[in-house]
């Protein structure tokens, strides 16, 4: 079959303009492509996004690629661009099917295909067993061959049929992610000025996290599942040769989770002579590193980290079940400033039982621990988050206000308020905070290489 994988185009203005441009390649896209390459299927691949398509164009290129099958990918936010260029394809020809993908799609399977029309077929979870399944399935003419598919979602009349849940992947079982399909011209590193030359790929050595924090979705599982190291170096070794790559971007949800693990690949890098030829970055926490770990780190290559504080108020983070301590977070800055590794932050206003009081301590503690950048983003009720529940019984003062998915943006949205902070004061306490992080005689520069321009322009024209 023609497959032809898309990730759709941000249609409103406002979230165009506010994206951060700080993309890689669709790492679950390029790992899908190496699942159905291996399966002799032609596959074809659309970024919307880092080509800057409008939806006119994205449909000429559907018309030229004549596939068989479109697949979309999409987080909330975007789930209603995703099913508006499913509607397109469906207007180019009614023969082409249709199948989405991704986090929204994962977390509600039945309500996505019952909400819109123009998805034939769902896959949720891990998708890459699942897809090569579900299209034999559909080659096959016989509507009960998708009985035995599992992990899929799909519509027998008016009726939505859910399968069940397939196990997780082996990690160590997967060929490597084919990023053949993209141009990766077009991506520009993370952290990173636009004048400097780097060359960026995404690589994940573990898939799952064992955490529990009221604000986020597992779609990868609780039970985390690590690639061998050596399948790693490997990965690595074809990045930099095949591909000409100067920069990794670790994608794992712990980078640092098995601190031995981690230290292991360190000494793979160094002994190997990669930490020569690449520099590199991933997101962790701050309560697993050490100064050794993070001294290591920067000797096989590691650029900046990304913590996740998320809070400056211990009882803020205990109510999160964040299982973090605010005097983790400073050691584990401190200690990377040490290793000469820049760091950067990540905060969360609204969380549940914020006060006025919490969220202004949030940003003071930002500014204390002087990150060499720092993202604040108000708490979003994503589908499949404990957070949902938590507003559904009234509980940490939280109250959603849409269900419409085109409002979950973290940082331009109209999703959720607390009881005491309205949506307004919470807009204006996020403007706040990054006035008094960025406005700083050093960090104004700053926010250039962790934002950019068109996005800092955008949110202050949509406030």
């Amino acid at each position: 079959m023609k497959i032809l994988l898309i990730i759709p185009p941000f249609l409103s203005e406002e979230k165009a303009f506010t994206h951060n441009p700080q993309v890689v390649p669709h790492l679950g896209i390029a790992y899908m492509t190496a699942f159905l390459r291996r399966e002799r299927h032609e596959v074809h691949i659309i970024d919307a996004i880092a080509e800057r398509l409008s939806k006119q164009a994205l449909t000429k290129r559907i018309v030229e690629t004549k596939p068989d099958v479109v697949g979309l990918t999409a987080p909330t936010q975007q789930i209603y661009d995703a099913a508006v260029i499913a509607g397109e394809v469906k207007h180019i020809s009614s023969n082409i099917k249709t199948i989405i993908g991704g986090y929204h799609a994962s977390a509600l399977p039945e309500q996505t295909l019952r909400e819109f029309s123009g998805f034939d077929y769902l896959v949720y979870g891990e998708g890459e067993l699942t897809l090569p399944e579900l299209l034999k399935a559909m080659s096959s003419n016989d509507h009960g061959a998708f009985e035995s598919v599992k992990g899929i979602a799909y519509r027998d009349g008016s009726r939505i049929v859910v399968n069940p849940q397939r196990s997780y992947l082996d990690v160590n079982a997967a060929p490597m992610p084919d990023f053949d399909g993209f141009d990766l011209s077009l991506y520009k590193p993370f952290y990173t000025f636009p004048s400097h030359k780097l060359r960026e790929l995404p690589i994940i050595t573990s898939r799952g996290c064992p955490y529990d924090c009221v604000f986020c979705f597992r779609s990868n599982g609780k039970i985390v599942r690590y690639r061998n190291v050596q399948s790693v170096i490997d990965e690595i070794k074809r990045d930099i040769e095949v591909y000409h790559i100067n920069h990794l971007l670790f994608v794992d949800e712990t980078f640092t989770l098995n601190m031995k693990r981690a230290e292991a690949l360190c000494d793979e890098l160094i002994k190997t002579g990669i930490s020569k030829a690449i520099k590199w970055g991933c997101e962790t926490r701050a309560d697993l590193v050490s100064e050794a770990l993070l001294q290591k780190m920067k000797r096989a290559g590691c650029r900046f980290i990304s913590y996740g504080g998320d809070s400056g108020d211990q009882g803020i983070l205990d109510r999160a079940a964040k299982r973090l301590k605010v005097g983790d977070i400073r050691n584990a800055v401190q200690w990377t400033k040490q290793a000469d590794i820049d760091v950067y932050m990540n905060f969360i206003i609204g969380l549940p039982y914020d006060t006025v009081d919490t969220i202004n301590k949030t940003v003071d503690f930002a500014i204390a621990l002087d990150p060499e950048g720092s993202v604040f983003t108000i708490l979003t009720p994503f589908p499949g988050t404990e957070i949902v529940d938590m507003a559904k019984k009234g509980q940490g003062g939280l109250k959603v206000l849409s269900y419409d998915w085109r409002d979950y943006g973290k940082q331009l949205g109209r999703a959720l308020e607390l009881e005491k902070i309205g949506r307004k004061q919470l807009e204006r306490l996020q403007r706040k905070a990054y006035l008094r992080f960025y406005t700083r005689p050093r960090k104004f520069v700053t926010i250039f290489k962790t934002v950019g321009v068109r996005a800092i322009l955008s949110y202050f024209s949509h406030r």
